[in-house]
């Protein structure tokens, strides 16, 4: 409120007291849990798409990118030409385990930093 007499009193302030307070309703606390649990789950949903968003785009650049640029090369550039040598692809088991095993750890590595990124935040917020 103005001490001041020579200023006149703020128009939205006499508005907001002029409001009536009321209680909310009986429902309001269960309504409020109600959209405070559909967010938390719209936000696990979309952390679960940003997970499989990231093994597609690992396998993508791992498989797909390399055979690519080979391709475009050789289209784009005929001047350019990979020649290879005669290659007979003998893929040992132990490789293939240890390159998939190495991919799978990746995976793993980021889905459990993120899940303590998650916990860390929430630790933060809480306090």
């Amino acid at each position: 409120m103005n001490t001041n007499k020579n200023i006149p009193e703020d128009k939205l302030g006499e508005l907001f007291r002029e409001i009536p307070l009321e209680n909310p309703s009986a429902n309001f606390m269960d309504k409020l849990f109600l959209q405070i649990e559909k967010e938390a789950l719209r936000e696990k949903r979309k952390q679960q798409w940003l997970v499989i968003a990231q093994i597609v785009a690992g396998v993508t650049a791992v498989l797909v990118l390399p055979a690519l640029v080979i391709y475009l090369c050789t289209i784009f550039l005929p001047c350019f030409s990979f020649t290879f040598p005669k290659i007979h692809l003998n893929l040992d088991r132990n490789i293939v385990t240890i390159g998939f095993s190495v991919l799978i750890l990746l995976i793993l590595d980021s889905l459990f930093r993120m899940h303590a990124a998650n916990r860390n935040k929430e630790k933060t917020e809480n306090c």
